[in-house]
């Protein structure tokens, strides 16, 4: 990892997302806390899912495709500073002012806030590690900062609220966010946009047909959609688990939520370790841990048993998230990058909550070992799935550094971009600004708090 660490524009980048990351876990902490304490309901809770996760999701893309063509020094600490500002609105109001509709509205405001940032500051990575062959070393060393984060940031947040109360942690975000916002403000490398920009209106289309006309990119998205529901059956199932069929407490299930995240830890290390071998391998053996784990927590006779199925389940959850992330990476040209970063993480973000429902539904109606054992169905049939569609990813290795970036993906037979813009006009990708740049358009490149924390 230290020849990407070399880079000093990286080196911002990596601190700010690993950040970014802890103030992302302590913020949904102590709000999830505060909104549950004021309202005493679930109905709460399943307001503040919607506010700061499904519904950006949703609206995000439009507002990446209105910015990604913008330069990202001052557009990216503008976001981490209005981020900032938001915070502190919300300290405020966790006194005595609380307002349940305000505290959503401005959640709702920071959730596509924050997934627009994430997707511009991936793809921002994305350019800079490409451009020196180190795609893969850059993901690896971010993936190894995500699961710290994710570790230790929902403890800190509970132990930030406990200590100092909900205000006092919020305020410590707002304090994260504006040192993330300074710490690129102040970068030098940052890379410069296209000089020939299309209008924004219609590009979320265009990108989307973009994915649809490349086998390679669709099939990938399409296969992390099905993992991503069947990873978050899960979630509402393990405390139900540990309390009700192994007759366990509290602890018990912090033990296990702490089982996965040091596996995801553990996986974080193996992906750095083995980032070499084929994406399409790596992605295998992520959901094939996870669907293991899932089953050996399906049939756990004791606490012990599902904990080590819990272990396993991050293991896999640690590899598989990032190796899915840089292969569809090494296939997006870069002047798609961010509207498909943008995509991507908005099905982070979106598809938990259909998970989340598949998988409290069928432990109220049957057991949690039968939604166990579905996810772990799933996630393995997603492991043959991946095997057998993304056959062409086996004959990717990484690419040495400097190396010229990876032709197109295979199977697609001749180049879509003139079909894209005649179904989007006003799409990114016009011949005419393909001839203003002198080429023919841009080459292949490169929670236990919450399920998309989970699952990055």
């Amino acid at each position: 990892m230290k020849p990407v660490l070399r880079i000093p524009v990286y080196r911002r980048l990596f601190a700010a997302y690993t950040l970014n990351e802890f103030a992302f876990m302590v913020g949904t902490v102590a709000l999830t806390l505060l909104i549950y304490k004021r309202t005493g309901s679930a109905f709460g809770a399943t307001g503040f899912f919607l506010c700061s996760q499904f519904v950006p999701a949703l609206i995000s893309p439009w507002v990446v495709a209105r910015l990604d063509q913008l330069p990202p020094r001052p557009v990216l600490p503008l976001l981490y500073w209005l981020e900032a500002v938001i915070f502190v609105a919300l300290a405020a109001l966790a006194g005595r002012h609380f307002n349940l509709v305000t505290v959503l509205a401005l959640t709702l405001v920071n959730g596509v806030l924050a997934l627009t940032a994430r997707s511009l500051a991936r793809a921002t990575t994305v350019a800079v590690t490409s451009a020196a062959g180190l795609l893969r070393e850059g993901n690896a060393l971010a993936n190894a900062g995500f699961s710290v984060a994710f570790l230790i940031g929902p403890g800190l947040g509970g132990a930030a609220v406990a200590a100092g109360g909900t205000s006092q942690a919020l305020l410590g975000d707002a304090v994260v966010f504006g040192v993330v916002g300074l710490t690129l403000a102040t970068a030098t490398g940052m890379p410069q946009p296209r000089a020939a920009r299309a209008p924004a209106r219609g590009r979320v289309r265009a990108a989307l047909e973009y994915a649809r006309e490349r086998p390679s990119i669709r099939g990938l998205l399409i296969l992390q959609t099905a993992a991503i529901l069947f990873f978050t059956v899960s979630t509402p199932v393990e405390v139900v688990l540990v309390t009700r069929s192994l007759h366990a407490g509290a602890a018990a299930y912090g033990a296990m939520v702490s089982a996965w995240g040091a596996g995801a830890v553990f996986g974080a290390a193996v992906y750095a370790r083995w980032h070499v071998l084929p994406q399409r391998n790596l992605m295998a053996l992520g959901s094939g841990l996870l669907g293991v784990g899932f089953v050996v927590m399906a049939i756990s006779p004791t606490l012990a048993v599902a904990i080590v199925g819990a272990a396993l389940a991050g293991i896999g959850n640690g590899i598989e998230s990032v190796a899915g992330r840089t292969a569809v990476q090494e296939l997006v040209e870069e002047r798609w990058m961010a509207l498909i970063m943008s995509v991507q993480e908005s099905m982070f973000q979106a598809i938990p909550g259909a998970g989340i429902l598949l998988g409290g539904t069928i432990a109220a109606l049957a057991s949690p070992r039968v939604a166990l054992g579905l996810a772990g169905a799933g996630s393995l049939a997603v492991t043959a799935l991946v095997w057998v569609l993304l056959a062409e990813l086996g004959t990717r290795p990484a690419p040495p550094p400097d190396a010229a970036p990876p032709p197109e993906p295979l199977g697609s037979p001749v180049e879509p971009e003139t079909q894209i813009e005649d179904d989007s006009a006003d799409g990114p990708g016009t011949n005419g600004e393909a001839e203003a740049d002198g080429t023919n358009g841009s080459t292949g490149r490169d929670h236990a708090a919450t399920p998309a924390a989970r699952h990055q």
